[in-house]
């Protein structure tokens, strides 16, 4: 076995780190959106979005640390900025392709084990879609203005659209592949290892093919 840059290793800890956070918080979210915290409703809706937000966040973080060791990556806007649109749009500048890919494993047919993976299509949530419930979250966070007051206008929780966001988040994260800064070189990511139920953070080099 061929061994790692501990460079690609810090990555791997990290951004695996990342991914437990956010697995945490969605399941916060998922507990506040079916009635299980014993909070109001308005409350808990409140407090979903919250977390939603921190999910942006920590994922926009996640990102950054997959390309790391990057110089236009450490810029100081990069270094010191928290806000998920920012990041996400900057990155997009500096690495186009750096949104993970969700991808679902090939299995195979006589061993069961897994030897490819083959992109998901649909339903996931996509960079659009994350700046959409980036923004879409700050304005949950706000009670409204004096003017809304005035028209007797209140808020109404719907939780059924938190509960299409998580699912569209999951199904990005469930098992995805980032680039990494190096070239050759990947994460496989698995948000719940079916034995110990953690993430588990793949690196993955692409093995030069013999010349013929």
């Amino acid at each position: 076995m061929v061994e790692q840059p501990v460079e690609l290793e810090e990555i791997s800890h990290l951004y695996a780190s990342l991914m437990e956070e956010i697995k945490g918080r969605l399941d916060v979210v998922g507990r506040a959106a079916t009635g299980r915290l014993n909070m109001p409703p308005m409350a808990a809706f409140e407090f979903c979005y919250l977390q939603l937000r921190k999910v942006c966040e920590v994922f926009a973080l996640a990102c950054i640390s997959a390309h790391g060791d990057v110089p236009e990556v450490r810029s100081k806007l990069l270094q010191k900025t928290y806000n998920a649109d920012q990041i996400i749009k900057q990155l997009g500048l500096l690495q186009p392709d750096f949104y993970p890919v969700p991808v679902l494993q090939e299995l195979d047919p006589g061993t069961a084990q897994p030897v490819g993976v083959v992109p998901v299509a649909s339903g996931f949530l996509t960079k659009d879609d994350l700046l959409g419930l980036y923004g879409e979250c700050g304005n949950h966070l706000h009670r409204g203005s004096i003017r809304q007051l005035l028209k007797n206008w209140e808020p109404k929780p719907d939780f059924e659209k938190l509960k299409e966001w998580v699912a569209k988040i999951m199904k990005l994260l469930n098992h995805h592949v980032i680039r990494t800064s190096q070239p050759d070189a990947q994460l496989w990511v698995l948000m719940q290892d079916k034995n110990d139920r953690k993430v588990k953070c793949f690196i993955m080099k692409r093995v030069p093919q013999p010349e013929k």
